[in-house]
């Protein structure tokens, strides 16, 4: 995985763990209508009609989709949701599908006893398949998907090209913007201790972006060590542990990480220099202060 292609899939991945409801519809729709162009037909709910139980059928592979994204996954309500789709769904489409998908929102998986029902049915309905789609099924969707799609959707990407022409004016607008937070007290800053990344469950992408950032983190130093204020370096990493501690009482590490970007980013995300340097700074961060757990020590 490159560096553009760990950019575009950590944003893919935020995306999806964002999008709520509606949002979450509306992401699936335009993933799948990327991947498959013509041949995936989207749904919307017609007057007292609705949708009739179908939110999205790709023609090539008579598959109908039913999409639920809740705030949070109750195993009852998803019960009840599954069985009220399903037979609606054979009500009005079953001469047209022969798979049906239940696409969710739940990061940890379904429970057991919706897997279960999912079998159940599948079991009382010969030459009907019931799959489940979570966050692992569409990323390989998107994975599919051309540069030019992921640009129009997300954004243009950092490259290695970008990675080289990186400079001190494009990390100038991150650590200004940043140091133009509330001041907060300095405290020590610590060293990166081994297995970091793996202490925190980082997703591929997330580690690539890390890496990437790394590389680059020998300028910030630099950046630091011919900057008028020699406190800044002190300062911004105490404004980064504020943040981080903030994030940590609600969100998974990967969320963390990209509201992290947006914070560092600002007014000027979406440019790629500009996101290299917010890479490049986090990076730092994460290497020479207290952001993201440490690893746990192992006993002797």
């Amino acid at each position: 995985m490159n560096l553009q292609e760990a950019y575009y899939e950590q944003k893919f991945e935020n995306e999806f763990l964002r999008a709520k409801g509606d949002e979450f519809q509306t992401l699936f729709e335009r993933l799948m209508g990327l991947a498959y162009k013509a041949d995936f037909m989207a749904c919307r709910p017609w007057g007292n009609q609705g949708d009739r139980k179908n939110d999205g059928f790709l023609k090539s592979e008579r598959r109908l989709f039913q999409v639920y994204a809740p705030n949070t996954m109750e195993a009852t309500k998803a019960i009840a949701k599954i069985a009220e789709d399903f037979e609606g769904a054979k009500a009005h489409w079953g001469t047209h599908f022969d798979k049906w998908v239940f696409v969710h929102n739940a990061t940890d998986g379904l429970p057991p006893h919706v897997q279960q029902l999912l079998l159940n049915f599948e079991q009382a309905n010969n030459g009907i398949v019931l799959e489940p789609w979570g966050l692992e099924e569409l990323r390989l969707i998107f994975r599919k998907l051309a540069n030019e799609d992921k640009a129009s959707w997300l954004g243009l990407a950092p490259t290695d090209a970008t990675k080289i022409k990186l400079g001190f004016g494009d990390l100038q607008v991150v650590l200004e913007r940043i140091a133009s937070l509330p001041v907060l007290p300095m405290a020590e800053v610590k060293e990166v201790p081994m297995g970091k990344i793996e202490a925190n469950a980082l997703s591929e992408s997330v580690v690539r972006l890390l890496k990437e950032g790394m590389l680059k983190t020998p300028l910030v130093t630099d950046f630091f060590r011919q900057w008028h204020d020699e406190t800044l370096g002190e300062r911004l990493a105490e404004a980064f542990k504020a943040e981080y501690q903030r994030l940590r009482q609600h969100q998974s590490p990967n969320r963390i990480f990209a509201e992290l970007q947006s914070w560092a980013g600002g007014d000027h995300r979406g440019i790629p220099e500009h996101e290299l340097a917010v890479l490049t700074v986090i990076a730092y961060y994460f290497e020479r202060c207290d952001i993201f757990e440490e690893p746990r020590s192992v006993a002797p």
